[in-house]
């Protein structure tokens, strides 16, 4: 039974409507999914409607952005309740952290010659990834090159200082969220964490890590699940699709993993 348990639509920063997403992955052969949209649960729903009309297995999923000393950090919650208090606050703390960082950039481009203004430009405030980027090509930022402004973008927010996201919850914070709300938290891309001593670190924090994710390599994906193995914890796949900057969605061929089916309820 393949599973994709790491997907975006347009209601965060994915190219593609819940419902279009939906048909794409079924099409590809995949039966058990997850909308895990970032800070947001707005298009579950529709998705799940879609998933119905499959036979796709939806799980109800979201990607909470977190942050430690240094680094965001990112948790996939699978399994949520979608009307969960918590879970809305920290949407809205994650919405209004995404709105100040994209004024922050914004004024920054202005302040380099850049001919773009925050209050003209970006008024409906905050906007999603891709219209931002598309806004500001608009306005001859990166030579009008969406994919060197998304380049610029990546390392202006990687070079934030920590004032910047002191309002995110921390990963064990995230993962309690997700918790209260249901849910299984999992440690998305961990490898982007860095060294194995930080993964364990956080791994202590959630309750598995996505070990299968589709642009790791064989190696990359077995030593992932040999540490969840060794650290009891449970693992989930996924490809992260967003379809920006992307190619066509590919089934990453990942068979759901029975201790992970098992949490989830899925038969």
């Amino acid at each position: 039974m393949f599973c994709d348990l790491h997907l975006h639509s347009d209601c965060s920063d994915g190219e593609l409507s819940p419902a279009g997403l939906l048909t794409t992955i079924a099409a590809a052969g995949v039966r058990v999914a997850a909308l895990t949209d970032h800070d947001t649960v707005e298009g579950v729903d529709r998705a799940r409607a879609r998933a119905a009309e499959c036979g796709v297995h939806l799980v109800s999923g979201i990607e909470m952005t977190a942050y430690t000393p240094g680094r965001v950090v990112h948790v996939l919650g699978l399994g949520i309740r979608l009307d969960n208090s918590g879970l809305r606050a920290a949407n809205g703390v994650a919405s209004r952290v995404w709105s100040q960082n994209q004024e922050r950039w914004i004024k920054a481009l202005s302040l380099s010659g850049a001919s773009v203004s925050w209050s003209r430009d970006f008024a409906d405030h905050p906007v999603r990834l891709p219209v931002l980027i598309e806004r500001l090509c608009r306005r001859g930022v990166a030579g009008g090159d969406p994919h060197r402004c998304y380049q610029n973008f990546l390392l202006y927010f990687d070079g934030l200082p920590r004032r910047a996201y002191a309002d995110l919850p921390t990963p064990e914070q995230a993962a309690a969220i997700i918790r209260a709300a249901g849910g299984l938290a999992i440690l998305a891309h961990p490898r982007r964490l860095g060294d194995e001593g930080m993964i364990r670190q956080l791994l202590d924090q959630v309750d598995g890590l996505e070990a299968m994710y589709a642009a790791y390599s064989s190696l990359q994906r077995r030593q992932l699940r040999t540490l969840a193995r060794r650290t009891g914890k449970l693992y989930s796949g996924g490809s992260d699709y967003h379809g920006f900057f992307q190619a066509a969605y590919e089934n990453p061929r990942f068979q759901m993993p029975p201790s992970l089916a098992a949490y989830l309820k899925i038969v």
